[in-house]
């Protein structure tokens, strides 16, 4: 189905047929892992975020660049802090083939903090085991708000950064952290020094340039794919999400009419958002509940 081409919420999932768009902040997040940079990725919801996070991982693979991918929403907020750490470091220790040696050795160092724990293990085992270049990509960064150990977390990994001064083997390593949080509410103790390392990500929405493989899932219905796109890029100026949300939106409705040549992308967008079901829509749901329940008044 022409459905499968499109990716609406989620990542893009290797081997589906779904497009894969790349854009400018692919090759840049490629040259900044490469050159061994601490990297923040921080934008709204439904940017692609986690796409280019996968997309990057597996190019890296290809150069002998190991990875290691940790979603912080499966980790969960409502573990202790041992638990918290210590699951973050099993998703690291496993994804670069140390994970059974982690278990012991957290239990011999168990008069040690958890951030010293965590670090410790970095530096001294995993480094030490792992010959090849390392990248912690960190999803899903904003559910640590509110968590009363995330500023020591934050502080670890900065503390890593600055040790590479001194330590020539955590140059092999840096981190990606991807989430909606801002730098200044990742360390939240103003005692503290504020999260200050690192380069920020932008992701920006598409250009009709970059999306223009869309238009090859709005092909089969025998209109010109481009002049649909264009339609449909009036409307969204490109945001990733709106914009493969409405291509399947227009696949489907072209479907169900008689006549194909019927029907206009206004049509579409009118009952896609403006409608009981544009109410209903969970990334829309989201952005609202944002603006009117949590945000500052």
């Amino acid at each position: 189905m022409a459905d499968d081409f499109y990716t609406v919420g989620g990542a893009v999932q290797a081997g589906k047929g779904q497009a894969y768009l790349s854009r400018a902040a692919d090759s840049e997040l490629l040259r900044l892992c490469r050159a061994g940079e601490f990297v923040f990725i921080l934008s709204p919801r439904q940017m692609g975020k986690s796409s280019l996070m996968y997309r990057t991982a597996a190019v890296l693979a290809g150069e002998d660049i190991q990875s290691a991918i940790v979603d912080l929403e499966l980790i969960g907020v409502n573990s202790s802090a041992e638990q918290w750490y210590f699951g973050v470091l099993s998703e690291i220790a496993a994804a670069v083939g140390v994970g059974q040696i982690l278990a012991a050795w957290w239990d011999e160092h168990r008069n040690v903090s958890f951030p010293h724990r965590f670090s410790l293990f970095i530096e001294n085992i995993m480094l030490a085991e792992v010959r090849d270049r390392v990248v912690f990509f960190i999803d899903e960064i904003d559910t640590t708000i509110g968590l009363p150990f995330a500023d020591d977390f934050f502080t670890c990994i900065r503390g890593l950064y600055h040790r590479r001064a001194t330590n020539v083997n955590l140059r092999r390593l840096s981190f990606v952290l991807i989430g909606v949080a801002t730098p200044g509410e990742l360390i939240r103790d103003r005692a503290r020094t504020p999260f200050n390392i690192g380069t920020k990500l932008d992701l920006k929405d598409f250009t009709l340039d970059e999306a223009r493989p869309l238009a090859t899932g709005l092909e089969v219905f025998g209109e010109g794919g481009e002049l649909i796109l264009r339609q449909i890029f009036d409307w969204t100026n490109g945001h990733p999400y709106l914009t493969q949300r409405l291509c399947v939106a227009y696949n489907g409705g072209v479907e169900s009419q008689a006549s194909q040549g019927s029907l206009h992308v206004d049509e579409i967008v009118s009952a896609t958002f403006f409608s009981d079901e544009g109410s209903r829509d969970r990334t829309l749901v989201f952005v609202r509940d944002m603006l009117l329940d949590r945000s500052p008044d």
